[in-house]
């Protein structure tokens, strides 16, 4: 079984070709570098603006890479309403969802229709599908709780990387995923942060509602009284004020970048102020890990699961270990992501009849 798989992300966009488990190619389009999509694409805007450009790129990496026959395409899921876990057939309603209902205007609402297009264009429309998309929900209604009635948090977080880490470190000692009780910290262009408790994520740190630590475009939780008055301040419209929440805060705001790679190269070169907004991002994220602690009611926590890109810069990493010592917490280290593979191998479920592909 031949299948595409397409993970569009703030700053990229990854994809790959698998025979059955083993990959025919794998590469990352990557936006952040691009000039013609920075200045397109850096102002406020709905993400799928962005459609046709990435679309154009996704056909020209197939052509180049001479892939003429697919067995299944599999989007990334976006941020449409929250829906159990699972490998669900895309349909027009899915798309529209993403496109006019999404919770938030994030990168992951384009893999849906990405694949859709290409799918159709194999011949294989009903073969489109998504796997445990961004608004998986495992949440304990407890925690979607505020102190504001009329605000309920979401759940929307890294799914299928926080699972496919949690379900990795089991397998390396020899336990069961759903044994466990794990905190999941995947760190990207935004990060999102969950309690997994014996095999579920009980609570989540979303990275698009606002939560968290600021990250490389995603300014995190803010000051409310703050952000209330630069919303009606008369400065700013609607959409530049979610723009500074969720694609233009962050790094970009403070340094001017969103590229990780350029942030650890000048890292020794840069001044105390400069140093001292990365040491306070890192800072946020041992923050996140250490504010989950409590939802496992005083059981165990049998591990700290650090993964994603940023997980690749061992400053971060160290600095984390060094944060949550106190708490006698390990940590292991899951560099990057298995999205990827979690996409495959939820496709790959259905393509062989373990398991029924969700009408959404």
């Amino acid at each position: 079984m031949k299948t595409l798989i397409i993970n569009p992300g703030s700053t990229s966009t990854k994809i790959a070709v698998f025979d059955n488990t083993e990959t025919v190619f794998e590469l990352k389009l990557d936006h952040a570098k691009d000039p013609e999509f920075q200045e397109k694409f850096s102002k406020p805007g709905s993400v799928f603006d962005q459609l046709e450009f990435r679309l154009e790129a996704l056909k020209k990496a197939i052509k180049e890479n001479n892939i003429t026959q697919l067995d299944a395409v599999v989007g990334r899921g976006g941020t449409g309403p929250g829906v159990p876990s699972g490998t669900y057939i895309i349909n027009e309603k899915l798309i529209d969802d993403y496109k006019y209902h999404a919770q938030s205007n994030h990168a992951s609402n384009l893999g849906a229709p990405l694949a859709k297009n290409i799918a159709k264009e194999f011949g294989i429309a009903d073969k489109a599908f998504i796997v445990d998309p961004v608004t998986t929900d495992e949440m304990d209604e407890k925690h979607k709780i505020t102190g504001i009635p009329e605000i309920v948090r979401y759940s929307s977080w890294h799914a299928l990387n926080q699972k496919a880490i949690a379900r990795q470190y089991a397998k390396d000692i020899g336990r069961k995923y759903e044994e466990l009780n794990l905190i999941v910290a995947h760190l990207g262009g935004g990060s999102s942060f969950g309690a997994h408790k014996k095999g579920r994520a009980i609570n989540v740190i979303s990275p698009v509602s606002g939560e968290g630590p600021f990250t490389p475009e995603r300014s995190g939780a803010l000051p409310a009284q703050n952000l209330i008055e630069m919303c009606y301040s008369g400065k700013y419209t609607k959409d530049e004020c979610l723009h500074y929440v969720c694609g233009g805060g962050g790094l970009f705001a403070l340094l001017g970048t969103k590229d990780m790679m350029t942030v650890e190269n000048e890292y020794p070169t840069y001044d105390k102020r400069k140093k001292d907004i990365v040491d306070e991002m890192i800072a946020g994220i041992s923050r996140s890990i250490c504010s989950l602690i409590p939802d496992f009611e005083g059981e165990k926590i049998d591990q700290v699961l650090v993964t994603g890109g940023i997980a690749r810069w061992k400053l971060v990493t160290q600095k984390i270990q060094e944060d949550i010592a106190a708490t006698g917490i390990k940590v292991s280290v899951y560099p990057g992501e298995q999205e990827l593979e979690a996409l495959r191998d939820g496709a790959l479920r259905v393509l062989s009849g373990q398991e029924k592909a969700k009408e959404y």
